[in-house]
């Protein structure tokens, strides 16, 4: 580009082309400079005196050290203002022209000085969030490597910054998660670029933890993962009032046996399961005989430990899958599920019997009492959970009148039963 026709160029036009430059550098925001090829100022609009806050007498003749660099390219330079020696920024870019004749470089300047204390202001917001935050934050390189850790991710996992830098989050696990979690969790990042979920991970004290976390990866201008950066949340004591929750909906107080809410989910599943399998289940109905004169004589402080002890007996006589409720008072219910036979149950309900009869010692007291257990089969009674339950009580009432500490059977032809 020429700025100044020289020659035989007519005079019309060259005085024509100097009215529109002066027209254009001296009311444009953007510095405007020519320097010759040994960088001293030939010439300086309005703008560029106050990039430099100075006159253009001291600009015209000095050299400012402003760097040339090609064509189309930029580069930043910091200005130090003479007042109070601020400091302030520029982009520069410049091109070969002429000037009187000779061969100048005509540099822009645009002042960015804005651009960079907002840039600064944001990462000065950024650091004091990374550092303040009540989450744990993780950064990480590519390949999962902890670069960096706020302080509250050392609050929650007990680690200290220097012991975890360079490591990789995988020592955190607490094992309560299989391989094939971690696996969508990476299949997740690697495909959407974040993940988010719940996770088990264990502290430097070696107590567990739930974690509430977020992670996403962090890509160039390619599209390339550079880093992953990881939010986490303490949600420990939020899952242990959930848990309590679900605890007091479905599970008795006293024993912590299911209740009468999860014994009726469990019952529609197990026969569920039945008719795909082809195979017979069992409801039994346990009352026991004798428990009232327990708490009349020893009071409901004894008689409760009784349920307790006898709870647990009970329990450990069922097999793997089997359901055992307490539905209140001294009345538990359970479930047997996949009899090849129906009569397959009966060993088990023996059993039942048994333990129950055993004498248990609570304190100074030797405990004994029995049970009385009425049964019904499923599919031979094809009816649903609720009538299935009615069935085996009406079948407990029948062992009872029988001479109880025995089991009985309902039946559906004459609405009686058999007893064992």
């Amino acid at each position: 580009m020429s700025i100044d026709e020289t020659g035989p160029a007519r005079t019309r036009q060259r005085y024509g082309i100097r009215e529109r430059f002066n027209a254009i550098v001296e009311t444009t925001s953007d510095g405007i400079l020519i320097l010759d090829l040994k960088g001293k100022v030939l010439y300086c609009n309005p703008s560029a005196c106050a990039l430099f806050n100075k006159p253009a007498a001291e600009l015209l003749g000095a050299g400012l050290g402003v760097p040339v660099v090609a064509e189309s390219q930029g580069t930043e330079i910091q200005i130090l203002r003479s007042i109070g020696n601020r400091p302030g920024y520029a982009q520069v870019r410049a091109q070969r022209t002429l000037w009187g004749g000779r061969d100048a470089y005509l540099v822009v300047l645009t002042d960015i000085a804005e651009h960079m204390r907002q840039a600064e202001a944001e990462l000065e917001l950024a650091a004091k969030v990374f550092t303040y935050a009540r989450e744990g934050i993780a950064i990480t390189d590519a390949a999962g490597t902890i670069i960096k850790v706020n302080d509250a991710f050392g609050r929650i996992s007990g680690y200290s910054r220097e012991e975890v830098l360079g490591k990789n989050p995988s020592m955190f696990a607490s094992g309560r998660q299989a391989a094939a979690f971690y696996r969508g969790m990476w299949l997740g990042l690697t495909t959407l670029g974040y993940w988010s979920g719940e996770i088990w991970n264990r502290r430097k004290n070696g107590d567990f933890y739930a974690a509430l976390l977020t992670i996403s990866g962090v890509r160039d201008a390619d599209c390339k993962t550079q880093n992953y950066v990881g939010f986490f949340s303490d949600i420990t004591m939020m899952k242990e009032q959930q848990h309590q929750l679900e605890q007091a909906a479905h599970y008795d107080g006293l024993t912590h046996l299911p209740n009468r809410v999860l014994l009726a989910d469990r019952m529609r599943l197990a026969c569920a399961q039945s008719q795909r399998r082809n195979r017979s289940l069992a409801v039994a109905f346990l009352d026991l005989d004798g428990f009232k004169a327990v708490n009349d004589l020893h009071g409901h402080d004894v008689g409760d430990q009784l349920l307790i002890a006898l709870a647990q007996r009970l329990k450990e006589v069922l097999r793997e899958g089997d359901t055992l409720a307490r539905l209140g008072g001294d009345e538990f219910v359970a479930v047997l599920i996949d009899l090849e036979r129906p009569a397959d149950c009966e060993p088990v309900l023996a059993r039942m019997l048994q333990v129950a009869a055993e004498p248990v010692r609570i304190g100074d007291a030797v405990l004994e009492v029995s049970a009385s257990i009425g049964a019904t089969l499923y599919p031979q009674d094809a009816a649903d959970a609720d009538t299935l339950l009615r069935d085996a009580d009406q079948a407990m009432y029948q062992a009872k009148r029988a001479g109880r500490n025995r089991y009985y059977f309902f039946s559906l032809s004459d609405d009686a039963g058999t007893d064992r």
